[in-house]
């Protein structure tokens, strides 16, 4: 891994909707909930950082989706997160783990590991009905030469592990291609270990 600059909380909340809102699986809910605040979503396809307005409406837009920073998604959601860009390499691909949810708890065979997801997916098998062919798309894109946008991680000083936040249809085609993923760009938040945990819902050792 590579460390680049520092970042913010802003600019993950900038960066998560923007990843979110270009996806399949979540536009819609993100345009119902800017909808219902009456937000115009320029915020989010050319939103200016340094606008504290804009800020504040991203805040609120990402609460009314995915219930940050309390429900949800970020339920136990850190406090206290330094924010940085990184540079990933094909070395640091072992150590990102899906969120504890079913989903991924059950394609990953209880792993969390997009290494194991993969063979489930090239098994056949589906969970809940959920079809593979998001991921198996997003590995033929990837062999075409597509870049995927950043992901958005989390971890502790130790490194150990990295826990996605924001990014797992993304990381389950690179698992199908794990010779693609090579400096991936990311978003990485360092946070205390037990607070990490916590919003984990498991050891996150």
């Amino acid at each position: 891994m590579r460390k680049m600059k520092p970042s913010s909380e802003d600019k993950m909340v900038y960066e998560f909707l923007k990843m979110e809102l270009d996806s399949d699986r979540h536009r819609e809910k993100i345009e119902d909930a800017l909808a219902e605040l009456g937000v115009d979503k320029i915020i989010i396809t050319c939103g200016n950082i340094m606008s504290e307005q804009e800020n504040a409406l991203r805040v609120k837009t990402l609460r009314q989706f995915r219930g940050y920073n309390d429900k949800e998604l970020f339920e136990n959601y850190p406090a206290n997160i330094e924010w940085i860009w990184v540079e990933l390499e094909n070395s640091d691909f072992s150590k990102i783990k899906y969120m504890n949810y079913s989903y991924w708890n059950e394609l990953s065979n209880q792993t969390g590991s997009p290494q194991e997801a993969a063979k489930t997916i090239l098994s056949g098998k589906t969970i809940y009905d959920v079809p593979n062919s998001g991921a198996i798309n997003g590995a033929k894109r990837l062999k075409e030469g597509h870049k995927f946008p950043p992901l958005i991680l989390l971890t502790d000083q130790s490194e150990k592990r990295y826990f996605i936040l924001e990014g797992h249809g993304r990381m389950a085609a690179y698992g199908l291609v794990p010779e693609m993923f090579h400096r991936v760009s990311a978003l990485l938040g360092y946070c205390d270990y037990e607070e990490l945990g916590k919003w984990y819902g498991k050891d996150a050792g």
